[in-house]
């Protein structure tokens, strides 16, 4: 065994695999989805448009985006996804017109491949952009499905403005039902991250420090009080007495840190709670530019997708088995998390066992040629249990995910299953082993430059804010933005630490003594400057100590 710090480890496969671990509520959520995939469709149904319907339901994923945020931010997060649902709907029923167009005449199958361009395109934008905004689930992985379902009811004869204009119905949906909750007297989501991260907290400060397995205890409880914080900033009620809970809690959390200290500086990988409450996110210009870097997560991200999709789905349309979305679909689902191999290969296992036993439970749906009002029946039920599941298990997720899409693919026409069944399994596991390939063997040292580049942003950050401390009295009025970039940056050299310490763990011994200097300087900063107001008056032998500390680091 190495000797030195002791760096994160992956969970354990078994834990990943056939866990089913504890999430929070899910059922409220899963209502809304069912509830918002299904009414467009239910309508369309009822005025005689069954395609359409399935268009329809597509714009309703964007109330799965909502989900969990403060309500006044909910409402332009569903409205953003929903018009993108709208975008890469209407180009997929462009571009699926023209192909079917094209195969209908004679032409060849080839001609797929400007569907495979397509939504490798919009696969490796949206990673892009949910990457550099840190937005985290569900990914881009709906947005390529948008694309998919829209080229596919193209071929059923729907024009690409009746597919804009049913997903636009969807969206709506999406909104009013995504909004739905604060009518009733249910608590915010505010107010729940903060009972959860109460609950976590105390959790946390009963374990026994001498026999307990604290890791995974202390990253959860972190990431509960941070996400309370995120969400009270969101819902603007940073000054009230739910903050002053947390900010009780949060004390606590740091004192049981404190007495857990075990002596080795380099073993805590925790980002310090401290006292102060986590700022709020930078500017969305600064987080999209801070990423035009071939060593940023979201360039290495999307930069795997894209050559893993292409590839995946050219063969796909080589071997002329009819499908090849699928298999983009697949390659999608295993990559736009990011770089770490370890967990993309625990989603390429749930890939393909979901998928089987998805394709067990399709055959069997598929033996009752539902139509109408069945099919959006059925299509609802399957979205509720999807909506239960993927926080949980993803591998159990897609075993509904995958007769869901195939469904909605089908477009309610029928014919023998067995090809059916026979290349979309074909079409997975060619989206497996070359997504897990990519992962792999495309790029392999990327993680050493992610994490290096964000240290390195760390001190610039740090450079920039100490910068900002120096100014006079009455002259600090950028000291809030410099303190939310340092954070922001703090943040993604943790993540990226992570990521390394997977995919290389003895690289990264040889860097964490120094990561992790960088990152405790900053947290002390951090915290030293909550308060600063404009005209306090310059530390400045603190100050010079900070500069020293940088200069040693630099």
């Amino acid at each position: 065994m190495t000797d030195g710090p002791k760096l994160p480890a992956p969970a354990p496969a078994r834990a990943v695999l056939f866990g089913l671990p504890p999430v929070g509520r899910r059922l409220p959520g899963a209502v809304r989805a069912a509830v918002a995939f299904g009414a467009p469709a239910l309508l369309a149904v009822a005025l005689g448009h069954e395609q359409q319907g399935l268009m329809a339901a597509t714009g309703a994923l964007a109330v799965i985006f909502g989900e969990g945020q403060a309500y006044r931010r909910r409402l332009r997060i569903v409205g953003t996804a929903a018009l993108s649902l709208i975008c890469v709907a209407f180009a997929g029923g462009l571009v699926g017109h023209l192909v079917h167009r094209q195969l209908d005449a004679g032409g060849s199958h080839w001609w797929q491949l400007l569907l495979v361009m397509l939504m490798s395109a919009v696969a490796v934008a949206a990673t892009f952009v949910n990457s550099a905004l840190r937005l985290g689930p569900p990914g881009g992985f709906f947005f390529v499905l948008a694309a998919g379902v829209g080229a596919l009811i193209a071929g059923h004869g729907v024009a690409p403005d009746q597919i804009a204009l049913w997903t636009a119905t969807g969206g709506v949906s999406a909104l009013i039902v995504g909004m739905s909750a604060a009518l009733t007297t249910a608590r915010p989501p505010e107010e729940r991250a903060v009972v959860d991260a109460v609950a976590a907290v105390d959790g946390y400060a009963g374990l026994d420090p001498a026999t307990a397995d604290r890791t995974a205890a202390r990253y959860s409880t972190t990431m509960k009080v941070r996400t309370a914080w995120t969400l009270l900033d969101d819902a603007g009620r940073t000054e009230s007495d739910l903050a002053g809970t947390l900010d009780h809690a949060q004390r606590r959390f740091a004192a049981a840190l404190y007495r857990d200290h075990e002596g080795d500086d380099e073993s805590d990988l925790l980002f310090d709670t401290g006292h102060p409450a986590p700022t709020p996110r930078p500017s969305l210009r600064y987080r999209i530019l801070r990423s035009l870097s071939p060593d940023s997560h979201a360039a290495v991200s999307a930069h795997r997708l894209a050559l893993a999709a292409l590839a995946a789905g050219c063969l796909t349309v080589a071997l002329d088995l009819g499908r090849p979305d699928w298999a983009v679909l697949t390659v999608t689902v295993l990559l736009h998390q990011g770089p770490d191999r370890v967990r993309g290969t625990y989603r390429g296992v749930h890939r393909i066992g979901g998928t089987a036993l998805g394709l067990v439970l399709f055959a069997g749906l598929y033996a009752f040629e539902p139509r109408a009002w069945a099919l959006v029946l059925i299509l609802m039920a399957l979205q509720f249990a999807i909506e239960l599941l993927v926080a949980r298990n993803y591998g159990l997720a897609v075993v509904f995910i995958t007769p869901l899409a195939l469904l909605m693919g089908g477009g309610g026409t029928y014919g023998d299953v067995f090809p059916v069944l026979r290349d979309r399994l074909i079409e997975s596991v060619i989206g497996v082993v070359i997504g897990l390939a990519a992962l792999w063997s495309v790029d392999r040292r990327a993680h050493r430059r992610v994490l290096i580049r964000d240290d390195q942003r760390v001190t610039e950050a740090l450079d920039r804010l100490l910068r900002l401390i120096a100014r006079p009295p009455g002259e600090r009025a950028e000291v809030p933005t410099g303190r939310r970039e340092l954070e922001f940056e703090l943040m993604g050299s943790t993540l990226a630490a992570i990521d390394a310490a997977h995919n290389e763990p003895g690289w990264t011994h040889g860097h964490w003594t120094r990561h992790q200097r960088i990152r405790r300087l900053g947290h002390r900063v951090l915290a030293a400057t909550w308060r600063l107001s404009p005209d306090s008056p310059t530390d400045t032998a603190r100050l010079d100590r900070w500069s020293r500390e940088l200069a040693e680091l630099a």
